[in-house]
C-alpha cells in the first residue's frame, strides 16, 4: 500500500508538502516570471554574420585577419550563364557586356570581373597593348581565338571561372562592398537586381545560377530559422501525440502541453535577454528543450494515477507522486544538465550558447513540473476508472508484459548477444572519419548546394584555400625565390585535390616570353636580376595587372598569394587536403619564408577540430561527473555502478554506426554522444530507484528475479513513453537542410532507441546472468530487511 506521509528519512519531505498545500502561490509566481520572461521572446534575432560560429581568439583566425589585411577579401558572388546553342553564343556575349556595365553601377558592388571587361596585354598586326577577348568580326561578337584563350587561362588561372572550356557558358565575378556581404536584406535585394538584369538582358533558351559565399550565408540564415520553427512544431506534436497515447486523457496531454510549453517559453526569455541569437546550433535548442522536458511531468503523472488508485485522494496522491518522483527527477535533471554542459567547454560560441542553453532545459522543466502537474492534478477531475483499465490492458501494456517474461526467461541468450553487439559496433570506432568542409553542410537536395554543383559542373570547382608567403622585404624582387616559387606550383598541382593554382607567377611568365620573344625566357626570369623588377612595373600599368599584383603581392615584396583552387570530394576531407597542402609549400619554400595556409576552409576547419578534441574529453568528464552523481542518488556503489551498464549499448551504437557506415564526425554529429548520454541516463535513474525502492521497502521479495519483476512493472510504461518521445522527436531532424543535422538525428534516434533496450533488457539480463552482480544486490536485499 502506498503511504500518505512522507517516507523517513526522506529529507524534502516537508518542502513537498509545503509546495502542494500552497500550489496557488506557487503557481502564480510561474504566471508572473512567464509573463515578464514572454516579453522578451519578440526581441529573438537571428544570427545573419554567423560569426558566433567563429572564434575570434583562435590563431587562425588571427591568421586570416592578417591574410586580409594585406591582400583583402577573397570573396564574391559568382553568375554562371549558360547556353548549349552555338548559333546563340554571339548575343550570349553582347548580353555579358550588357550585364557587366550594369552590374558596374549598381551601389554596393565594388567590382565586376568578366570577359566583357577583361583586357589582357597581347600582340596584335605586330603591336603590343591590352587588348579584350570579346571581338567583334565582321559585325559578330565573338570570342578570341582558341590558342590565345588557352595563354590566358595559363597566366590567369581564374579565367576558367569567366569562361568553360567549350566555350557554352560564361562567368561574372562579383564582389561587394564588405560592409554589406553580412547583411541578408542587402543581400536579398542585390540578388534579386541581378535576376532582373539578367532576364532583361539573356536571350531565350539562356540559363543562369547565383553563388558565393553571401548567398550561402543567406540560405544558412533563412534554413536555421527553418530548422528552429519545424523542429521545435514537430517535436510538440509528437510530445502530445505519445502523451495522449500514454494517458489516454486529452486533459493530461493538455498538462503535458502546458509544461513542456512554458519551459521553451522561459528559456526563449532567457536567450532573448542574455542574447543569444538563432543559429545553426542553437536552432536546434527549441526541440531539444521540448522533448527533454517531457521526462518529469510523465513520471510524476504516472506516479499520480498510481497514487490515486491506492489512496482515493488527489492531495494525498500529488503528495504522494512526489515523494516517489521529485528526488528521481531532480537527479535525471541534473544528469542530463551534466551530459549538456560538456558543450560550454568548447571555444566556438555558438557551441558554448546551446550547451547553456539545453542546460538550462531539463532544471526548468522539473521546476515547472513540481509545481504546476501537481496543481494541475488537484484541480481537475480524476481520471475515470475505464481510462485506468484501458491503460493497464493497452498494446504498449501488454507488449511490455511480455518483452519482460521473455527476457527474464532468456536473460543469458540477450546479455551475451548485446555484449557482442557492443563489442562489434566499438570495433568499427577506428574508421570514424573526421569532416569539416563547410561547403558540406547543406544537403545536395538544398537549391544553393545544385547551383554549386552547376557551376562546378559546367565551369570549375569554387572552393579554395589561400597560401601566405610571409618573407623579409624585397624577397620576392629575387628571382631564384620565384624559381622556389615555380616548384611550390609544381608540388601543388600533382595534389588530387588540387584543381588550379592561382599566382602571380604565370602572368610574369606570360609577360616576359610576349615581351622578350625568346623560347627560353623561363630561364632568363629566373636567373637575370633585373627581369623580375621590370616585370612587377609593368604588371602594374594597367587595371588588370594592378589588380593582380594588389591580390597576389604586398606593397614591399615580402608577401606573396597564392590561391589553390580544390575539389569538394566526398572521399577527402579539408583537413587532409590543407595538410597536403602545407606540406608541399614548405618543402618548396624551404625556410624561405613562412608559410601560412589559410581562408575561410582553413578556419572553419581548424576550429571544427578543436571542437571534435574538446568534446571528447568533456565526454569522458561528464560521465565522471554523472558516475559519482549516481552514487549519491542511490547511497549504493553497486547501484551507481550498474547504472552505467545500460549506457555503454547506446555510445557503442554511436560510434559504430560513424565508423560502419561512414557518417562523419564534424562539428554537429559530435555532440550526439554529449547529448545521448545527457538524455538516456534519465529512465536508468527511474529504473534503479524504483530497484531500491523494491529492494528496501520490506516487501516479500526474496529473490533478485522478483525485484527486478516489480521495478520493471511500476517503470516500464513510463520510460518507453519518455523514450518515443525522445526518439521521435531525433527523427524530426530527418528533414533538416543541413546535412550534420540529418546524421545527427540518425546517431540520436538510434541511440535513444538502444537506451531503451539497455534499460529494459541489457541491464536486468547482465544482473541476471552475472553471479557476482547478483551476489552484491542480495546482500543489498539482506541488508536492507536487517535494518
Amino acid at each position: 500500500m502506498l503511504k500518505t506521509t512522507h517516507p523517513s528519512g526522506l529529507w524534502y519531505g516537508p518542502a513537498i508538502d509545503r509546495l502542494v498545500d500552497h500550489r496557488r502561490i506557487a503557481v502564480l509566481i510561474v504566471v508572473l516570471v512567464s509573463a515578464i520572461l514572454s516579453v522578451f521572446v519578440p526581441g529573438m534575432k537571428a544570427d545573419v554574420t554567423l560569426k558566433s560560429g567563429i572564434n575570434t581568439d583562435a590563431p587562425e583566425y588571427a591568421q586570416y585577419q592578417e591574410f586580409r589585411k594585406y591582400f583583402g577579401n577573397e570573396e564574391f558572388i559568382l553568375i554562371a550563364v549558360s547556353n548549349s546553342d552555338p548559333a546563340k553564343t554571339p548575343a550570349v556575349l553582347t548580353a555579358l557586356k550588357a550585364i557587366t556595365e550594369e552590374l558596374e553601377r549598381t551601389d554596393v558592388i565594388v567590382q565586376v570581373l568578366s570577359l566583357a571587361n577583361l583586357k589582357v596585354f597581347q600582340e596584335r598586326d605586330g603591336r603590343y597593348g591590352s587588348y579584350p577577348l570579346i571581338v567583334q568580326d565582321q559585325g559578330r561578337t565573338r570570342l578570341s581565338d582558341a590558342q590565345c584563350l588557352e595563354k590566358v587561362r595559363k597566366a590567369l588561372p581564374f579565367v576558367d571561372l569567366l569562361v568553360s572550356p567549350d566555350g557554352k557558358t560564361f562567368g561574372l565575378m562579383v564582389r561587394m562592398d564588405e560592409q554589406w556581404s553580412f547583411d541578408p536584406p542587402v543581400i536579398t535585394r542585390l540578388v534579386e537586381r541581378i535576376e532582373a538584369i539578367l532576364a532583361q538582358n539573356l536571350p531565350p533558351g539562356s540559363e543562369h545560377r547565383i553563388i558565393g559565399a553571401p548567398v550561402i550565408r543567406k540560405a544558412i540564415q533563412r534554413y536555421n530559422k527553418q530548422t528552429a520553427y519545424t523542429f521545435g512544431l514537430l517535436c510538440l506534436a509528437v510530445a502530445t501525440a505519445v502523451s495522449f497515447y500514454i494517458f489516454k486523457s486529452l486533459r493530461t496531454t493538455v498538462i503535458t502541453m502546458i509544461v513542456v510549453g512554458l519551459c521553451d517559453l522561459w528559456i526563449l526569455g532567457v536567450m532573448s535577454w542574455l542574447g543569444i541569437q538563432i543559429n545553426s546550433t542553437t536552432a536546434l535548442a527549441f526541440g531539444m528543450v521540448l522533448i527533454s522536458s517531457v521526462e518529469p511531468v510523465i513520471h510524476l503523472v504516472t506516479h499520480f494515477n498510481e497514487s490515486y488508485k491506492a489512496l482515493g485522494d488527489r492531495v494525498a496522491a500529488a503528495k504522494n507522486a512526489l515523494y516517489l518522483g521529485a528526488g528521481p527527477c531532480l537527479v535525471t535533471s541534473f544528469t542530463t544538465a551534466f551530459g549538456f554542459s560538456s558543450l560550454i567547454v568548447a571555444s566556438v560560441p555558438m557551441v558554448r550558447q546551446l550547451g547553456v542553453i539545453l542546460s538550462m532545459g531539463p532544471l526548468t522543466a522539473f521546476v515547472l513540473s513540481v509545481i504546476l502537474v501537481p496543481a494541475f492534478l488537484i484541480a481537475l477531475k480524476p481520471l475515470p476508472p475505464r481510462v485506468y483499465r484501458s491503460m493497464d490492458s493497452d498494446l504498449l501494456t501488454r507488449g511490455f508484459d511480455r518483452t519482460e517474461r521473455f527476457v527474464l526467461s532468456h536473460h543469458r541468450f540477450f546479455a551475451i548477444g548485446l555484449v557482442i553487439l557492443i563489442g562489434f559496433m566499438l570495433a568499427g570506432s577506428p574508421f570514424i572519419r573526421s569532416d569539416t568542409q563547410v561547403m558540406r553542410l547543406l544537403t545536395d537536395k538544398t537549391p544553393e548546394i545544385q547551383d554549386v554543383r552547376f557551376v562546378e559542373q559546367k565551369l570549375s570547382p569554387i572552393s579554395s584555400l589561400e597560401i601566405m608567403v610571409e618573407a623579409p622585404e624585397n624577397t620576392f624582387k629575387d628571382p631564384a625565390v620565384w624559381r622556389r616559387v615555380k616548384l611550390l606550383e609544381e608540388g601543388l598541382k600533382v595534389i588530387p585535390e588540387v584543381v588550379s593554382v592561382e599566382s602571380l607567377l604565370p602572368l610574369l611568365e606570360y609577360l616576359h616570353h610576349i615581351t622578350s620573344g625568346k623560347e627560353n625566357a623561363a630561364d632568363e626570369l629566373f636567373s637575370n636580376p633585373k627581369v623580375i623588377p621590370q616585370l612587377l612595373v609593368m604588371t602594374g600599368l594597367g587595371r588588370e595587372g594592378k589588380f593582380m599584383l594588389a591580390r597576389h603581392l604586398d606593397d614591399h615584396s615580402g608577401r606573396l598569394h597564392i590561391s589553390v583552387r580544390i575539389r569538394n570530394s566526398p572521399d577527402t576531407t579539408i583537413s587532409e587536403t590543407i595538410q597536403h597542402v602545407r606540406s608541399a609549400a614548405e618543402s618548396a619554400m624551404n625556410g624561405l619564408g613562412k608559410v601560412i595556409v589559410t581562408g575561410d576552409l582553413a578556419v572553419f576547419e581548424a576550429q571544427a577540430t578543436e571542437i571534435v578534441s574538446s568534446q571528447t574529453y568533456s565526454l569522458l568528464l561528464a560521465i565522471g561527473y554523472m558516475t559519482v552523481l549516481l552514487a549519491i542518488q542511490f547511497r549504493s556503489i553497486t547501484l551507481g555502478l550498474i547504472s552505467l551498464l545500460p549506457q555503454a549499448l547506446p555510445q557503442a551504437i554511436i560510434f559504430g554506426t560513424m565508423g560502419w557506415f561512414g557518417i562523419p564526425l564534424d562539428s554537429v554529429t559530435v555532440f550526439a554522444a554529449s547529448v545521448s548520454i545527457g538524455l538516456t541516463v534519465d529512465n536508468t535513474v527511474h529504473y534503479l530507484t524504483q530497484l531500491k525502492r523494491v529492494i528496501r521497502s520490506g516487501a516479500d521479495f526474496s529473490k533478485v528475479e522478483e525485484c527486478l519483476r516489480e521495478a520493471y512493472k511500476v517503470t516500464a510504461r513510463a520510460m518507453i513513453s519518455n523514450h518515443a518521445v525522445i526518439f521521435f522527436g531525433f527523427a524530426m531532424l530527418l528533414i533538416s537542410p543541413f546535412r550534420p543535422v540529418i546524421f545527427f538525428g540518425v546517431l540520436g534516434s538510434l541511440a535513444i532507441f538502444f537506451s531503451l533496450v539497455g534499460d529494459l533488457i541489457f541491464m536486468p539480463s547482465v544482473i541476471l546472468s552475472s553471479s557476482l552482480i547478483r551476489r552484491m544486490l542480495t546482500r543489498e536485499m539482506t541488508t536492507s530487511k536487517t535494518d
